[in-house]
């Protein structure tokens, strides 16, 4: 009897993957045809002129708006330095605060 079910089984299986081999071959062949029909339709060819140019007025873009650091600028930093400065000291390193807010669980 048990061979009756594995007989039964193995059919099924067959069965079922010769049915999912005959629908993925039919979508890799309407696959194949739309792709065919779509490349026939749209062949566009890549103007490398046009990148390049592209690139290039982007590189100029960033380069136009950089300028040498005037005095403000070095001001504005010594600013920013001895503001960092001072919240480090008010309110501490961040790895010292991190056990305050997480506490660590201990695990039996």
């Amino acid at each position: 009897m048990l061979e009756v079910w594995f007989g039964v089984a193995l059919g099924l299986l067959l069965a079922s993957n010769m049915a999912l081999w005959l629908k993925l071959h039919n979508c890799y062949t309407t696959l194949t045809q739309l792709i065919k029909d779509k490349s026939a339709i749209v062949e566009k060819t890549v103007d490398m002129t046009e990148i390049r140019e592209e690139i290039s007025e982007t590189i100029q873009d960033f380069l136009g708006g950089l300028h040498v650091p005037s005095g403000i600028d070095h001001v504005w930093g010594m600013v920013a330095n001895i503001g960092g400065a001072w919240a480090q000291k008010r309110f501490g390193q961040v790895a010292q605060m991190i056990p305050d807010i997480m506490p660590q669980t201990e695990e039996p």
